[in-house]
């Protein structure tokens, strides 16, 4: 084949639906998917299977599936180049397309590791606290995530106070309940986006912005019952702490002033608006929020799909030299890029913008595949309609059934 190939990323672009994308242009679709299954079969075993999906304007896309059947012990991502080398060369790929390969996962690492980096540097300013008590709870190493009612016949709950401060809890006992501010010393390395381990998908979101208790300045706040005070302990319901855990700080809640419950400043539940989730929370009700084998499957789905995209393109004889892309590239809803994806585009210079509601659109390895591409970038009314072939790719998420918004274009002019 000789010719360009163009990108039109106006529905953002990831590894799942560039591999489709690769299959709608002509590679072979069995060979492909056989590919990418066996690509870290050593690793465990994956489910590849793709379909065809008619769109809105009747065109036809192809979506791939990338299901992991089993765990294993993690695989870090800096023990993934050996890996890859061994898959490519089981499935014959080369020179410049194995290169390709190799250089958009050390794109990746090097995003991963510029994350880290960040997350780990000395704080620039820092204060020091009084600790006023502590908590104890009958919680030595493992604590609910939200204090329930049903908790209440797990033991005694109570803050005792320092000596000294306790002329600062007269008239506390007033109060039906108390915020307590608490330092969260078990906490583990800060995060500065956070992956709700109960939520689907790969969104992450800013810490500010969640409950996460790995947090800059671990500092916790609970809501709770005041039963009683009795000398310098404060009795109260169901705490979401571990015993002993340092107290800072102590406030009345106050029903006027905290209760607000209807009117504008009601305030809303943000990104966590409608999840099923919350309303958990909100009921006190009982569940789990299951630790993510995201790390381990995110590596092995990465070298399948590094793997059988390089395969793709050796295949299809795609010239990586005349790449052309749609600019900007659409990365869906601000809240919904991953760091990763963040520092690729900014780092290799990919232009693009925040687009529909529809949900995360470019995924980091997919920012990595561009950042390897390294295109000519053009305005999107640029983009030829007449071409040799056009592959359109879907990938694992159902996003909006919009054409816009749903499928990758791959074009061959």
């Amino acid at each position: 084949m000789k010719g360009t190939l163009w990108i039109d990323p106006r529905a953002g672009i990831s590894g799942d639906r560039f591999a489709a994308a690769l299959i709608g242009l002509g590679a072979p679709e069995q060979e492909m998917t056989k590919v990418i299954k066996s690509a870290t079969e050593e690793l465990g075993m994956l489910d590849i299977h793709t379909h065809i999906e008619f769109l809105p304007d009747e065109t036809l896309a192809y979506r791939l599936h990338i299901i992991p059947l089993e765990h294993r012990e993690l695989f870090p991502l800096e023990d993934a180049p050996i890996a890859l080398e061994n898959a490519l060369s089981r499935a014959g790929v080369k020179n410049t397309y194995a290169d390709f390969a190799q250089r958009a996962l050390s794109i990746l690492r090097a995003a991963e590791e510029h994350i880290d980096s960040a997350a780990t540097l000395s704080p620039e300013k820092t204060i020091s606290l009084p600790v006023i008590g502590a908590a104890h709870t009958p919680y030595k190493h493992k604590a609910p995530f939200q204090p329930r009612p049903e908790n209440v016949s797990d033991g005694a709950f109570y803050i005792q106070v320092e000596t000294q401060y306790i002329v600062g809890m007269q008239a506390l006992e007033t109060f039906s309940h108390i915020f307590v501010l608490s330092y969260l010393d078990r906490s583990l390395e800060p995060e500065i986006t956070v992956h709700p381990p109960w939520k689907d998908g790969p969104e992450r979101y800013g810490t500010f912005a969640t409950r996460s208790p790995n947090r800059p300045s671990p500092i916790g706040l609970t809501r709770v019952r005041l039963q009683r005070v009795e000398g310098n302990r404060i009795y109260t319901g169901p705490l979401d702490l571990f015993d002993g855990t340092p107290i800072l700080d102590i406030k009345p809640f106050i029903r006027s002033l905290d209760g607000v419950d209807s009117g504008s400043e009601a305030g809303n539940d943000g990104w966590l608006e409608g999840s099923d989730h919350l309303e958990l929370h909100r009921l006190g009700l009982p569940h789990i929020h299951p630790k993510s084998s995201g790390d381990f499957f995110q590596t092995q789905i990465i070298i399948s799909i590094l793997t059988g995209i390089g395969w793709g393109l050796q295949r299809l004889e795609i010239d990586l030299s005349s790449i052309v892309c749609a600019s900007p590239v659409n990365t869906g809803p601000e809240h919904s890029l991953e760091l990763a994806a963040q520092v690729i585009l900014e780092q290799h210079k990919i232009p693009y913008e925040a687009g529909s509601d529809t949900g995360e659109l470019v995924t980091p390895s997919g920012a990595a595949i561009l950042a390897t591409l390294a295109p000519e970038f053009v305005a999107s009314n640029h983009i030829l309609s007449d071409s040799k072939r056009i592959g359109l790719g879907i990938g694992q998420h159902v996003l909006d059934a919009a054409q816009s918004f749903g499928a990758l274009r791959l074009l061959f002019v």
